[in-house]
């Protein structure tokens, strides 16, 4: 994989040539003892605190100011929040918190460090502790660690899935391999993640509500298999020297996905992390280019994305490994924009984004109240949206919450997931299945008979049988 040389932003400029350093170095390595390589690194970590310290000026001030920025742990509407996150290195350098300032929660975090580090000292690894109706969770990733601290009653399976998700991000920007060198050069990350703390908001805001990072799935558009198929096709068709991937998106959905060349495939989290970065972009109207790290496809180097919006609502992300390729991509982009109006497929792809949605009551299923459903072998994943009694605000978040719990009770074996769950309360049924090809999570009204129930869910998993062409990306 080749590490990024230049990009259009000065701060991603500034991060790729910490890549590039390492690069040059990790060759060099190969011709030289073990006394040259401690030069090397010596002289490469002065070299990126010169350089990290010029950015360090660039950027002062630059820095937009964090939400409840006023709060801290001596105000008490601080503690009224039911879910902090918190970004802090092993010796306790703060980096970023959900709610204030960060730097004005140096102590605070400061003391999250010193438990871990105890625990440590004890040849032990702290991952959670409960303190009345709140419990923390902890993630540590060298040289990072991860804290959330919540009263929202979740698994703590759901927090370290969520803790995994934002650490993803953080490496999406940097590299794992550019975080511990920024880390050995004692600089402050802060001022490298400077402007992303959007990104990471808006990934907490999503594992919070979202039904496919829940599933560790991807949710396709709901599109005729044709015009599915047509669009793959002409993705594949315009190849180039340097695209690996192909993807078009719609209303931040996938249309589809092409691997041009023979590599590893997108992993689930990965490709949230390309929606987060879509989603989270203000950008609709023009061309970008930029870096892009994929923890699970590979953390210690970028590619670079090419990502237009050719349509209203409908994107095009073309992945390259070569940071000059950028024309490249755009004369591809027009020629996948040609086809596509030769082919007359416009009109499909743009009225997909209003269409794409599903309601219960069109699986024509008895007394079903919701459900989501996971093909575990290609990891795509449907649900449909929320109808009544899931209305209100509250009702949507209390069902996400049961899901999770039912999700964490039936994975949460030692050895395999449970085959069947079936959980019964005032408010509602829910009826898992899984096996070998799919899950499903099946929500009925309370009163229904377990005969009805299981009558229910073959007739939901007939349903998305006969429609698994519409709902899902062939594989």
């Amino acid at each position: 994989m080749m590490m990024m040389e230049e990009s259009i932003s000065d701060n991603n400029k500034q991060q790729q040539e910490i890549g590039q350093d390492n690069n040059i170095n990790n060759n060099n390595n190969r011709d030289h003892n073990n006394e040259d390589e401690n030069e090397t690194i010596a002289t490469d970590i002065e070299d990126i605190s010169t350089l990290l310290a010029k950015i360090e000026d660039a950027n002062a001030g630059s820095r937009p100011p964090r939400k409840y920025s006023e709060q801290d742990n001596s105000n008490p509407e601080w503690f009224k929040h039911k879910k902090h996150f918190f970004i802090f290195s092993f010796s306790g350098k703060p980096i970023y918190s959900r709610y204030g300032d960060e730097v004005a929660l140096n102590t605070f975090m400061a003391t999250l460090s010193a438990m871990t580090s105890f625990v440590e000292s004890q040849n032990d690894v702290l991952r959670s502790l409960v303190a009345g109706k709140h419990q923390f969770v902890f993630l540590q990733k060298n040289p990072l660690c991860l804290v959330c601290i919540c009263n929202t009653g979740e698994p703590q399976m759901m927090i370290q899935q969520q803790l995994e998700y934002i650490h993803a991000m953080v490496i999406s920007v940097l590299t794992q391999t550019n975080i511990k060198a920024v880390f050995d050069a004692k600089y402050d990350l802060r001022d490298l993640l400077g402007g992303t703390d959007k990104l990471i908001d808006n990934i907490i805001h999503k594992v919070n509500l979202d039904f496919p990072i829940l599933l560790n799935s991807v949710q396709c558009i709901r599109l005729n298999y044709n015009t599915r198929n047509s669009i793959t096709n002409i993705l594949q068709n315009r190849k180039s020297d340097s695209i690996i991937f192909s993807l078009l998106l719609v209303d931040n959905k996938l249309v589809s996905m092409v691997k041009q060349k023979k590599t590893q495939t997108l992993k689930p989290q990965d490709i949230h992390i390309i929606l987060n970065y879509i989603s989270s972009s203000t950008i609709k109207d023009s061309e970008s280019f930029m870096p892009i790290c994929l923890p699970n496809f590979n953390d210690a180097g970028f590619l670079h994305l090419y990502i237009c919006f050719i349509y209203p609502q409908v994107c095009l992300l073309l992945f390259s490994n070569q940071v000059d390729s950028f024309y490249q991509l755009s004369e591809c982009k027009d020629l996948i924009v040609k086809d596509i109006e030769s082919e007359n497929l416009v009109d499909e792809l743009t009225k997909s984004a209003n269409t794409h949605e599903y309601s219960t009551s069109q699986t024509e299923v008895p007394n079903l109240l919701h459900f989501i459903y996971k093909n575990r072998i290609s990891n795509y994943s449907t649900h449909p949206i929320f109808t009544s009694p899931y209305t209100s605000k509250p009702e949507k978040k209390r069902l996400f919450r049961l899901y999770q719990h039912i999700y964490n009770r039936a994975n949460n074996s030692l050895n395999k997931p449970h085959k069947y769950y079936y959980y019964t309360s005032q408010t509602e049924t829910i009826f898992v299945l899984i096996n070998s090809s799919h899950e499903i999570y099946a929500t009925f009204s309370p009163l229904e008979l377990k005969k009805s129930v299981f009558e229910s869910l073959n007739i939901l998993l007939q349903w998305i049988k006969e429609n698994e062409n519409v709902l899902f990306l062939s594989t």
